[in-house]
């Protein structure tokens, strides 16, 4: 998340400026602060980001449908009349049980969704200290990371920021994290992984060497949305 600030930024600051993705966000960190009775209240950002930019695993704040995980950015012609490239860009909803596609031209914005300077620090702060004691992250870090990641109440890392909850669905969801192929986001990924498979390990009371980490499995796979829809990882356009 490093690369964050040369990203254009669109940041306004009297209230009633404030775009609507702004608003939208700000009301997801206070439902998760009033979810775990103020244990944790992440702090987000909005970039406007060109759709010819986007890239599969990007966290879009859309108009209807809230938060949701590009998973597919596919050319679909030319607008004669007003001379654009026109993309179609398919997401999953919070549920991950449905996806929805729309058009955009080209070169048109709309709002991204990413981690404030506070939260990336903490985040980086806590996977340090568990690489430097050869261990998991703690349970504080693990809760950011899902915090960060989740896209709305309905989805599986929104459950566990809340409550810790370890489901299938929190894995399929890293999975579709993990189409974004950033280093950072990549490191996030396999330390909230290692954590939920050391729980499990602890939970089956399967032997662990001392000070030795859970690995995480390879998170490049693609059993989400995206295979039923039948198209490839790939969002190269």
């Amino acid at each position: 998340m490093e690369a964050i600030a040369r990203e254009e930024m669109y940041q306004l600051n009297s209230w009633s400026e404030r775009t609507a993705a702004e608003q939208q966000v700000e009301a997801t960190s206070t439902n998760l602060a009033e979810d775990t009775r103020g244990e944790l209240r992440p702090a987000y950002e909005i970039i406007q980001r060109q759709v010819g930019h986007l890239a599969c695993g990007d966290l879009v704040v859309e108009p209807v449908l809230g938060e949701v995980r590009v998973v597919h950015v596919a050319e679909f012609g030319y607008d004669e009349v007003r001379h654009q490239r026109q993309l179609q860009v398919h997401w999953a909803t919070d549920d991950g049980l449905s996806t929805a596609a729309r058009l955009f031209p080209a070169d048109s914005m709309v709002g991204v969704r990413v981690p404030a300077l506070a939260d990336r620090q903490a985040i980086r702060r806590g996977i340090d200290l568990a690489h430097y004691h050869r261990r998991d992250i703690d349970a504080d870090t693990a809760r950011t990371i899902a915090a960060q990641l989740q896209r709305g109440p309905g989805s599986a890392l929104y459950a566990f920021a809340v409550s810790g909850a370890v489901s299938d669905r929190l894995y399929e969801e890293l999975d579709e994290v993990m189409l974004r192929r950033s280093p950072t986001v990549r490191r996030w990924v396999d330390a909230l992984a290692g954590y939920c498979l050391g729980r499990e390990t602890e939970a089956s009371g399967s032997p662990e060497m001392p000070g030795q980490a859970s690995e995480p499995p390879c998170w490049l796979s693609s059993r989400t949305a995206l295979l039923q829809m039948g198209r490839s990882p790939s969002c190269e356009q």
